[in-house]
């Protein structure tokens, strides 16, 4: 019914990067007006930035809890973690920055 701490850890890292940063994203731009007046570009920084820290902070808590991962690993721990983050910031970004040409209109 709910998810475990390991399933709900293991999606934060990853395809649960994009959509926690978006949940982020909106609660910034609902409550903080400061993020409503930045430029785009500064807006995409932000985003690019919490699609990275999402998962580095999800296996953080894993490694803390004892879940899974070791702090020293590297290779398996630490790297899925940042692909995973750019990753879905590359995916995300690339979705709602496309605008159909006027060719295809």
């Amino acid at each position: 019914m709910y998810p475990t701490w390991s399933e709900a850890l293991h999606f934060a890292i990853g395809p649960g990067a994009a959509v926690l940063a978006g949940i982020i994203i909106s609660l910034l731009v609902e409550y903080w007006p400061w993020f409503q007046r930045l430029a785009q570009k500064y807006k995409v920084a932000v985003y690019v930035g919490l699609c990275v820290a999402v998962p580095l902070v999800a296996t953080t808590l894993a490694i803390a809890t004892r879940t899974f991962g070791q702090w020293g690993d590297v290779a398996t721990t630490w790297w899925p973690a940042v692909f995973q983050g750019f990753s879905a910031a590359g995916i995300g970004t690339l979705f709602h920055a496309w605008k159909p040409s006027e060719i295809r209109r």
